[in-house]
């Protein structure tokens, strides 16, 4: 499935359940096979595959974020916005049971403040929904049940699956990742919301918007 965007007046498919597929190739060290080292504390890392090399002078973009960011407070201070939704069978690893099947988010995640470096717990996420309390089951839960490495925007737009992620955050660096979360099959999505789990005394949510099937 593809999410398209308009490139010098033609429809261009963007790959975005590359984040979806097989897992990034580990990185090979530097040139000459020696190893280059670790990068300085709050750098942002190396693209490596996934930069722009395209000729069309108007260069390919993500989906826009939808409505409010989501403001995190827990182990990390960070935050979350949505940038697309779609229920998919097509998963990493074991797919989904029978009468399941995988709500998954397209995310953009940054540090507040963005000069820290963050590794955000995907658990403290969750989406909610109007039938999930009667639909919860062994299979179908009330959070985020994984989600894959974060990627930086030319890695997910060009990179393809050979994108190395992260998941430690680089400092002043944006990053985005796919994540996903069981749901039934005859679940009712309508106003689904992605909060903020285990606030006491609070619901800190916001809206997915429109969601599509994968």
């Amino acid at each position: 499935m593809f999410a398209e965007v308009v490139v010098g007046g033609v429809r261009v498919g963007i790959a975005l359940l590359v984040l979806l597929g097989s897992g990034a190739l580990a990185a090979c060290g530097g040139a000459d096979g020696v190893d280059a080292g670790p990068a300085p504390a709050g750098a942002a890392p190396s693209l490596g595959p996934g930069k722009y090399a395209g000729d069309d002078p108007v260069r390919p973009t993500l989906p826009a974020t939808r409505g409010p960011v989501l403001h995190m407070d827990n182990k990390y201070t960070y935050t979350v916005q949505v940038l697309d939704a779609m229920t998919t069978l097509s998963m990493p690893g074991e797919p989904p049971p029978a009468g399941t099947t995988a709500l998954a988010l397209l995310l953009r995640v940054e540090a507040d403040p963005p000069n820290r470096r963050i590794s955000p717990p995907i658990q403290y996420l969750g989406i909610d929904y109007p039938s999930r309390e009667e639909d919860l089951s062994q299979y179908i839960g009330t959070v985020l049940e994984g989600r894959k490495s974060y990627l930086t925007e030319d890695q997910l737009l060009f990179g393809g699956e050979d994108a190395e992620g992260v998941d430690v955050l680089a400092a002043n660096t944006v990053y985005y990742t796919r994540a996903w979360q069981l749901v039934s099959e005859k679940a009712d999505l309508k106003g689904a919301s992605l909060c903020e789990v285990a606030v006491a005394g609070r619901k800190n949510c916001i809206p997915i918007g429109a969601i599509r099937a994968g």
